[in-house]
């Protein structure tokens, strides 16, 4: 297929062509089990989920950043974490959730 594409190009043009590495975005059962999370957590802290994504967000995904030379704060969202950023998020929350006195209702 890629070979197909650079056989097609016209070699009168210059061309940039980038490769990088494919990071693959969270999956669907760790968006599910992210929300079962939230949702036990939050009953544990009388959060509902929503609650309890936006103070997960605020207090591990937050960051810093410049925009127009002001110092700004702004939160990755869930859905641009990789699978393996997920992964460290949930422990993250986990981690938290136990210093609460929280676990999983099995």
């Amino acid at each position: 297929m890629l070979y197909e594409k650079l056989k097609a190009l016209d070699f009168t043009h210059r061309w940039r062509v980038t490769v990088t590495d494919a990071k693959l975005n969270r999956s669907l059962e760790q968006n599910e089990r992210l929300w079962e999370l939230y949702t036990s957590l939050g009953n544990h802290l009388g959060l509902d989920k929503q609650q309890v994504h936006e103070l997960m967000s605020y207090r591990l995904l937050r960051y810093q950043t410049v925009i127009a030379g002001f110092p700004v704060e702004l939160i990755k969202s869930t859905t641009k974490l990789t699978t393996s950023d997920m992964a460290e998020y949930q422990q993250q929350i986990e981690v938290w959730g136990q210093t609460m006195g929280w676990g999983w209702d099995y």
